[in-house]
């Protein structure tokens, strides 16, 4: 008897999207049990949503729904139905192993630390940011370094003033969208700073954030030094073509180098580089998706098949 048949470890948008069609999909098959109690979603922050609970910007929704909606409006249209829906949502429980025998090390205030087990695993954690430390840049690391995943959080979700004056590293789409929110908090983006010989991220994003509000762009360059003692007063940019240096002023710096898909509590199970059959992966923890819509439309066919698994595993031991 497992604690949860089907047991999905995130609640942002691919989680609950996997949640939701799972639901549906056993109504189908189980005609007349209570779908919701078959599935458990664990959530390490207090509410549903991820990282789409701080995008206040627009531009999801384009390809699943046809409108232009923000972070926030996109969300809502899966937690909705998910409030209502009988699914077991554990919230503040942070997954930190999966073993062999099917079950879940998790910890949190209200489960305390314990085993979950389960028929099949849907990790839907998302994606973690690289930090700026682990960069090669030179000198100190003083107060005003975020990555931009931080960086929204502290403006949009606790409404903190996070610097005057902002370098961003990285011009995809979360460094473009990141230079536009600071210029329209009153601040000023210097530089956007990009070590390819082209921007990065959407056309749209471009356009919208970088070229409507004039915020230069310095390609084929980095951050290789970092000054001020207890405060950043400015960084040293390198041109990668010509090695000219140049020190801009800001005090603060924001980096947006890359995300990395959120595997690591399954790190004892692989074996050949494979993973066992009744674990699933969706959404950005499975690879980076450029939009939001092909994160749950993914998940969605997650978890539907996962619960498609479970109904053979069910039968098979009859």
């Amino acid at each position: 008897m497992y604690d949860s048949p089907l047991l999905i470890v995130g609640g942002g948008a691919a989680g609950i999207a996997a949640a939701l069609s799972a639901k549906k999909r056993f109504a189908e098959l189980l005609p007349g049990e209570s779908a919701g109690n078959l599935i458990a979603v664990l959530e390490r922050e207090s509410a549903p949503g991820g990282v789409l609970r701080q995008c206040v910007h627009r531009g999801f929704g384009l390809t699943r729904f046809s409108f232009d909606l923000t972070g926030i409006e996109y969300m809502r249209r899966f937690t909705g139905p998910f409030a209502g829906s009988g699914i077991r949502f554990w919230a503040d429980t942070a997954a930190l192993e999966v073993f062999p025998d099917r079950t879940l090390l998790a910890v949190g205030p209200r489960v305390g630390r314990r085993r979950i087990s389960f028929a099949h695993l849907i990790l839907a954690s998302g994606c973690y940011e690289r930090s700026f430390p682990s960069l090669t840049a030179a000198g100190t690391r003083p107060s005003g370094i975020y990555t931009a995943g931080e960086a929204q959080y502290l403006i949009n979700c606790c409404h903190a003033q996070i610097g005057e004056r902002a370098v961003i590293l990285g011009s995809g789409d979360m460094g473009q969208i990141l230079a536009r929110r600071m210029v329209l908090e009153g601040k000023e983006v210097p530089a956007v700073v990009e070590q390819d010989s082209v921007c990065g991220g959407l056309l749209k994003n471009r356009r919208d954030c970088l070229e409507k509000y004039g915020i230069p762009v310095l390609l084929t360059s980095t951050v290789v030094f970092v000054h001020g003692e207890g405060r950043i007063d400015g960084v040293t940019v390198r041109n990668l073509r010509t090695g000219e240096e140049t020190r801009i002023a800001c005090d603060t710096l924001i980096s947006a180098v890359g995300l990395i898909p959120e595997q690591r509590i399954l790190k004892k199970l692989r074996r050949g580089g494979e993973l066992p059959d009744w674990i699933t992966l969706c959404g950005n923890c499975h690879h980076v998706h450029k939009i939001v819509d092909s994160v749950t439309l993914q998940a969605e066919e997650a978890g539907a098949a996962a619960a498609e698994k479970i109904v053979s595993y069910r039968f098979s031991e009859l």
